[in-house]
C-alpha cells in the first residue's frame, strides 16, 4: 500500500466508521514519519485502525464495507481492518506520543502510532514476521535499541507483562540467527531484569 492508498482508506474509514481523526496502528503507521517505508509496509494490503470510542457497529462497518474479503479490497486490492485495545498491546502513554499523518497540502488526515510504540505493538505479537519488521526499522536507524527497550520497560506495569520476557527472548533469538550486528547488550540486560 502506498501513501496515496494509505489516505484513500482513510478518508473512507472516517465516512464508514464516523470518526473525525483516524488513528493508525500497526506498520502503515510509518508514512507519519517517512517517505522510505520498507518494501514491507509497500506489500502489505492491509491497515488497522484502532476505534477506541467507537462501538461494535462501527467495527462491523469497516469490516463489511471496507475490510478483508469486501468488494472494496476486490476492488482496490488493499483494506482496513477495524482493532481495539484488545487487539493491539501499546505501551503507557501512547497517545501522548501519536504523530500526524497529513495529505499533500499538509491537512491532517490521521493520527498514527510512534514508531517506538509500533515496534512494541510487533514485539507483543510476536510472529516472526513482526520480528523481521523490528530489525529492519533498526538497521535502518528509524528506530533506536535503547529506546525500543526503554519503551518495552512499560509494558511491565500492564496485565499482559508475562507475555514480554518470551517475546524478548523471542527477539534476541531472532536477531542472532539473522546475524544481526546490533548491540543486543540493552536487550539482554531487560531480559535478566524481567526473568525471576
Amino acid at each position: 500500500m502506498n501513501k496515496e492508498q494509505l489516505l484513500d482508506l482513510t478518508e473512507r474509514v472516517k465516512q464508514v466508521a464516523g470518526v473525525d481523526v483516524p488513528l493508525i496502528v500497526g506498520s502503515q503507521s510509518l508514512y507519519a514519519i517517512t517517505s522510505q517505508v520498507p518494501e514491507s509496509v509497500k506489500r502489505s494490503v492491509e491497515c488497522d485502525f484502532l476505534l477506541l470510542a467507537k462501538g461494535p457497529p462501527a467495527f462491523r462497518a469497516v469490516i463489511e464495507q471496507i475490510g478483508f474479503a469486501s468488494s472494496f479490497q476486490e476492488t482496490h486490492g488493499y483494506y482496513a481492518d477495524a482493532v481495539g485495545l484488545a487487539t493491539v498491546v501499546l505501551p503507557t502513554g501512547w497517545q501522548e506520543r501519536l504523530v500526524p499523518l497529513s495529505d499533500e497540502t499538509g491537512n491532517l488526515q490521521a493520527y498514527c502510532l510512534e514508531v517506538h510504540d509500533t515496534c512494541v505493538s510487533k514485539l507483543m505479537a510476536g510472529r516472526e514476521k513482526d520480528f523481521a519488521f523490528i530489525k529492519e526499522l533498526l538497521d535502518r536507524g528509524l528506530v533506536d535499541m535503547e529506546a525500543l527497550i526503554a519503551r518495552a520497560e512499560l509494558i511491565r506495569d500492564m496485565p499482559q507483562s508475562n507475555a514480554l520476557p518470551p517475546r524478548l527472548e523471542g527477539l534476541e533469538i531472532y536477531l542472532k540467527a539473522a546475524r544481526s550486528t546490533l548491540d543486543l547488550r540493552a536487550l539482554r540486560q531487560l531480559i535478566t531484569r524481567l526473568r525471576p
